[in-house]
Order: structure tokens, then sequence, then C-alpha cells
């Protein structure tokens, strides 16, 4: 069987697409599948088992979705299905083109971009659920509809939790040709290095985005420093929201307590930033499954997280704390009782090292394979 990914992110480029789709396929190859990936941006110089089509970046909007429409539109004709692993602009021109040629197409839906899109303009400040039944003008009800067509017009979807599966029905999609497939949880390569930020580190990966909750764990720190004077926030990630976090650390004297690592992509860079951490703290308003809990998890970090998305499917009382969006209070009081109790926190951290370990590659190619024979 061949089949023709399509992705808005892929290597070099950084995000979840691009980081399941460079496990996934090289595992179905070995299983017998012909694959080939239709994606945007420059190459990157990596010798692959299979082919990898660009489209220039460069491009205007426009051009950009012609062009991609005009590629996949000829690569299809190598294929027997299309698998999307965005909404709109891959999405979009892969259900035109499975339509018109005939082919099956599989779309993976592991978030709302009609969501974000409304909330990063100002439309919104609703979460998720809330969102899909509201009117915040001509704008955001194009792209709900435009999303729902793509959902209804896919022959099948694949979400990484039951969270997702379920806003798939509340749009108004049938829930019953949605699968569940979670991410996989990789084991990090030993570091070549060994990190020291002190006794009591608190950890963050995100994108830096409104939604992330950045500004609410850099208000939580003076407070956790009050018992824990030596405490630091360390942030892996960059983003829009950048800048403006800065300005926040500065204006509260937190230079040298709040540290912003970037983008890390190296994995024993990264590997090294763990072992120097004792705490992992996500606060985000919406998550699906999200790729850096059951990451951090593997580390044997405790968690501290939302109750949003997908999350309180990986996280519970066995493996970390769940505290509502934004509470700076909540936030406080979970990691000062974790700070409090190294013997809790490892115990914590161990329980979710073997739920991590429930999210393997070999159950993320299985059903990956049951879903295409489906076909």
């Amino acid at each position: 069987m061949k089949i023709l990914f399509c992705s808005g992110i892929f290597p070099p480029a950084i995000g979840g697409p691009g980081t399941v789709l460079t496990k996934l396929i090289p595992a179905l190859i070995e299983r017998g599948y012909i694959c080939s990936v239709a994606t945007f941006g420059p190459g990157d110089n990596i010798s692959r088992s299979y082919a990898v089509h660009r489209v220039s970046l460069s491009k205007s909007q426009p051009g950009r979705f012609l062009a991609v429409l005009g590629q996949i539109w000829r690569l299809a004709g190598q294929h027997d299905a299309i698998y999307a692993t965005d909404t709109y602009t891959h999405g979009l021109t892969s259900l035109v083109v499975a339509k018109l040629r005939g082919k099956p197409f599989i779309l993976r839906f592991t978030g709302d971009a009609a969501w974000e899109s409304a909330f990063n303009q100002g439309l919104t400040q609703d979460y998720i659920v809330d969102f899909q039944g509201k009117w915040y003008g001509p704008k955001a009800a194009f792209r709900k509809w435009l999303r729902k067509l793509i959902l209804q017009g896919a022959d099948k979807i694949i979400t990484d939790c039951e969270f997702l599966k379920n806003l798939v029905k509340i749009i108004g999609v049938d829930n019953s040709k949605v699968t569940v497939i979670n991410n996989v949880s990789e084991q990090l390569p030993l570091a070549e290095e060994t990190k020291n930020f002190g006794e009591h580190v608190l950890l963050t990966q995100a994108r830096l985005v409104p939604w992330k909750g950045m500004a609410a764990i850099i208000d939580a720190l003076p407070a956790i420093q009050k018992q824990f004077p030596d405490a630091k926030l360390l942030i892996m990630g960059d983003g829009p929201e950048e800048e403006r976090l800065k300005l926040i650390v500065n204006s509260k004297g937190l230079i040298d307590k709040v540290i912003f690592l970037g983008k890390v992509t190296d994995k024993k860079t990264k590997k090294s930033i763990y072992e120097a951490s004792h705490i992992f703290i996500l606060n985000t308003f919406y998550e699906g499954m999200s790729n850096t809990l059951p990451e951090a998890a593997a580390e044997g970090l405790p968690i501290i997280t939302t109750r949003a998305g997908g999350n309180p499917e990986f996280v519970d009382e066995n493996n970390g704390r769940l505290v509502e969006y934004n509470n700076v209070e909540q936030i406080t009081a979970a990691a000062i009782e974790l700070f409090s109790s190294p013997e809790k926190a490892k115990q914590l951290g161990d329980n979710g090292k073997k739920r991590a370990q429930q999210y393997t590659l070999e159950n993320l190619v299985n059903k990956n394979i049951a879903l295409l024979k489906s076909l």
C-alpha cells in the first residue's frame, strides 16, 4: 500500500505532526508500506528512506495553497491513500484531491485551529468546548464551517485523546469514524553534560502563546521562593509571547530566577535539562494530548498541569497534581507541596514513568496499520 502523508509541519520545522511522522513512517516502511511526504519549507539535507516533497513558504498564502493543491494532485496519482496531519491547507487540499481522484482520505485531528485563531485574534476567551456553539463573527464562523466540512469529508479521523474524539462529536461530525491513537513517549538519549540550576527547579515546555499560561507560572514563583528561596523556573520553547514574558520577568526582579532556554531540539541537551529539573508544569487553557506530558513523565518528573483537554487522561493524583488554569494560588500550593516532600515527588515521578511506558511506538504503528487495512 502506498500512502501520501500531507503535513504543514515536518523537519526541520518543529511540531507535533512532524514528530509523529518521523516515527510512524520508517516503522510503516519496515512493515512493507511505501510512503511519501508533501510538506512546506526548505529541506534539511537528511537522507531518508522515503521521498519528501516541499512547497516554498516564500509564496503568498493563495500561491502556497495552489502550489500544495497541485503538488498533492500530482503525487496522489502514485499513491493508494492520502493521510493529512493538519486541518486547513493540507487537510482541505487533500480532501479535494481525494474526492476528485477517488482516494481514501485519513485526517489526523489533534488541535482545533479555528479556536486557536479566534483566541489569538481576541475574538474569544471561551473554553474550546463552549466556543463550538457560539457566534464570534463571520471570520470565525467561516473557519468553523470549513473545519466541519473537512472533518465530514474524511473517511477516517484520528485523534490523540478521548477529549478530541468527543470534540469532533460536538462539532457535529459522525463519531463512529474516529479512532483514538495516542502519541509516542520516547526515551531521550543520555546527556553528554550535567546541568545544575539548583535544588528546586520548575520546568515548563510549550509554544509561547497566550493560552499556555506562562505568565501565571512566573507570577507564582515569588510565593514559591518564600519557602524555597533558590527556586527557579526554566522555560523551554519560543513564540510570539516571549518578549512580553521577559518584560514581566524584569518587572518582578526575577531575571536570574526565570531562565528562557529557547527552542531546544537537541535530544541530549533536552535530557540534561530534564535531569536538572524537579517538577514539570504545564499551565494550559487548552490541550489535546500534549506531547510534553508523556515526555516529562518518561524522565521521572512529577507533573503539575490543568484539567484542560486531554490532560486528565494522562495526569491524575497518582503521578501529579491538577490545578485550575491560571490559578496562581493552586500552582503555588502544588509546587510547594512537591518541593516539600521529595519522597512524594519521586513516587509520583516513578508512577508517571510507568504510565509513559504505555505510549509505545508499537501501539502507534499497529493502530495505524489496522486503520489503513480498514480502508
